[in-house]
């Protein structure tokens, strides 16, 4: 595992830097240990203790203290301004430098499955995870070809197939091509995942996904998702995919405690922290949305889809000046995604400038004849300027292109003007999001 300048060996009890070997003892180099495995959690004393010194019954405070400072010493650290190990006072510590390496990747709920090959897969796997959480188009190639050199090196690798099948989610939702073109796909790599390993949650998981987005199947979803987190209950994966579940059919409390489950699991990954801000904007609750997105941008300066949550938090909430800000800026980081393109025009209506919102909504459909681009955000683009029939017929067409931005449809704020219209309650009825909660 590797942290700042920092290697550490388990197998071997051998800790580095760059490169050189530093001296820890028997007790310190146990904690760092224990440590690695909970990366971002909280540990507590009493449970770091029953460690050190399993079957005794005393009190080894002191002696806990001496081997944590004899640790921060080792790794230069300071408990005042600490770069590795947060003390909590009475309570217990935490790391908080980021970690590489698959000790962490399982601490983290990813539970990987390790290969035959040397031990390569789960490397790749991680790698995949690492690059479709950029949420490019770019980036979900990249992980795609991680996940496929993981299933290279051990064709029964579960959690590869899982993470395809997540990364074939991903690509409907950014419109890289038609639902009905990227479902079998995904339903694949699901049920591929679930044929090698029946007891790994991620891959229930992926299957209530696809179930969700594709087949709008939401107890059949629900159901996958409960199972995944009786066999997973400390993935980040399986809180985050279940929250914005529960998020889409409008259970918006028990959403916000699944979301902020998976960031409590990975404080450091920025999209299950910005999964809290969609959570929260989808409650209606902007400030803490755009608070929430702040909080992502502070990590992730240039992570395009926070500065997007953010803008449309700003939006919501009448900051429409800088909510065109915020969007320009998503525009510049991520790319020309039609779920951008869509927001910037919205904005842009909801600011009185029906000017600009046209002509973004003539880029949006310039776009569309280059690729996909979703019937919804066009019925966005319509919403926002007020042409509801407009709206309602688009709509209508992404749900006979089955889209897989429909599932939010009964919770997107943007959505609010046409909730009234027989149309928008029949189309809902139809998704089955009438009787999802």
């Amino acid at each position: 595992m590797r942290f700042g300048p920092f290697e550490v060996d388990i197998d071997n009890r051998e800790l580095r830097k760059h490169g050189l070997r530093i001296k820890v003892q028997r007790k310190p180099f146990q904690i760092l240990e224990f440590l690695l495995r909970t990366p971002g959690q909280l540990v507590m004393r009493d449970d770091l203790a029953k460690h050190l010194w399993p079957g005794l019954h005393v009190s080894f405070d002191r002696s806990l203290n001496t081997a944590v400072n004899a640790l921060r010493r080792a790794l230069g650290d300071v408990s005042r301004s600490a770069r590795y190990i947060e003390t909590r006072t009475g309570l217990g510590y935490r790391f908080i430098a980021p970690v590489e390496g698959t000790v962490a990747a399982e601490s983290a709920g990813m539970q990987l499955v390790h290969s035959n090959a040397a031990g390569e897969a789960p490397q790749d796997y991680l790698k995949g995870r690492y690059f479709c959480q950029k949420l490019t188009e770019e980036d979900v190639h990249k992980g795609v070809a991680h996940f496929n050199a993981a299933l290279a090196q051990d064709p029964e690798c579960a959690i590869a197939y899982a993470g395809l099948a997540d990364a074939q989610c991903l690509a409907a939702l950014l419109n890289m091509g038609m639902p009905a073109e990227i479902y079998p796909r995904a339903k694949e790599m699901a049920m591929s995942a679930l044929h090698a390993r029946q007891d790994l949650g991620e891959a229930h998981a992926a299957l209530a996904s696809v179930k969700r987005l594709f087949e709008w199947d939401w107890a059949g979803a629900e159901a996958e998702y409960l199972t995944a987190l009786v066999l997973s209950s400390n993935s980040a994966i399986v809180h985050y995919a279940y929250g914005e579940h529960l998020a889409s059919v409008g259970k918006i409390e028990d959403a916000l405690r699944e979301l902020r489950r998976a960031e409590e699991i990975d404080p450091l990954s920025p999209l299950f922290t910005l999964g809290v801000a969609w959570g929260l904007y989808v409650a209606r609750d902007f400030q803490s949305a755009a608070e929430q997105s702040w909080k992502v941008l502070a990590m992730e300066p240039k992570f395009g889809p926070a500065q997007h949550t953010l803008g449309l938090a700003y939006a919501q909430a009448g900051l429409t000046e800088d909510a065109i800000v915020e969007l320009s800026n998503a525009r510049t980081c991520a790319g020309d995604q039609p779920a951008i393109l869509a927001s910037l025009a919205y904005a842009y209506a909801a600011a009185g400038d029906t000017r600009a919102a046209c002509g973004m909504l003539r880029e949006l459909e310039d776009l569309a004849g280059r690729r996909h681009v979703s019937s919804y955000w066009l019925s966005l683009v319509y919403a926002g300027l007020g042409d509801y029939p407009r709206a309602l017929d688009l709509l209508g067409k992404a749900f006979q292109e089955r889209d897989v931005w429909l599932t939010w449809l009964k919770v997107e704020p943007r959505f609010d003007g046409l909730r009234r219209e027989a149309r928008f309650q029949k189309l809902l009825g139809d998704i089955g999001l009438n009787t999802a909660d």
